[in-house]
Parts: C-alpha cells; sequence; structure tokens
C-alpha cells in the first residue's frame, strides 16, 4: 500500500511540474511574441532542411501548426519562429532548459 501511495505521490509532483513548465514556456511566448522550434536537420522525409535556414517536413509543419493555434489563443498579432537545430541525443535536454519552446518529432525519453 505504501509503494502504491509513493508512486501516486511521484505521478501527481510530476504531471504538476509539467504543467508549470507548459504555463511557463506559454508565458514565456506570450511575453516576447517568438518561439524557438526544435528542427533536425536530416530525419528522412519527416524532417530536414533546404539550407539558409529554412526547414520542411511532416514535424516542421506540424509544429508551425500548433504555433499558428498558439497565436490565436494567446491572441498575439505576431509570433517571430526562430528554428534551433537538435539531435537525438540534445533535444529532450533543450526543451528541459528551455533553448527550444517545441519540438514535433518521433521523440522517446527512456533509459
Amino acid at each position: 500500500m505504501k509503494k502504491h501511495l509513493l508512486a501516486v505521490a511521484i505521478a501527481t509532483l510530476a504531471a504538476g511540474s509539467a504543467m508549470a513548465q507548459a504555463n511557463d514556456t506559454l508565458a514565456k511566448i506570450k511575453s516576447s511574441g517568438s518561439v524557438t522550434l526544435g528542427v533536425r536537420e536530416s530525419s528522412g522525409a519527416l524532417a530536414y532542411t533546404l539550407g539558409d535556414g529554412k526547414y520542411v517536413g511532416f514535424h516542421t509543419e506540424m509544429a508551425e501548426n500548433i504555433v499558428k493555434d498558439l497565436q490565436k489563443q494567446l491572441a498575439l498579432s505576431k509570433v517571430d519562429v526562430k528554428y534551433q537545430p537538435v539531435t537525438s541525443q540534445n533535444r529532450i535536454p533543450l526543451v528541459v532548459n528551455g533553448t527550444v519552446d517545441l519540438e514535433c518529432g518521433s521523440t522517446t525519453n527512456d533509459l
């Protein structure tokens, strides 16, 4: 029973932390008027660069559509989109530390 309660407590804290981080990110986007997207430079047809700072592919388009929705939800007339190249190894840490606001990709975070 104690293990069950401990697991519930840990899950509750993790969920609360994730919600606080999400709210902080939304507040940051609203106050700055910009969002930084984590993008892959080569991930097959799902995401890649055309060079010269242009990124395309399903993952990039998905993130850009989310930004459009955020712009409406946050009542911003414009949102500047910045692109930050990420790798499989650094994308989770860059989201966690706030360097990247959003990363849409085939991402897993496991041991």
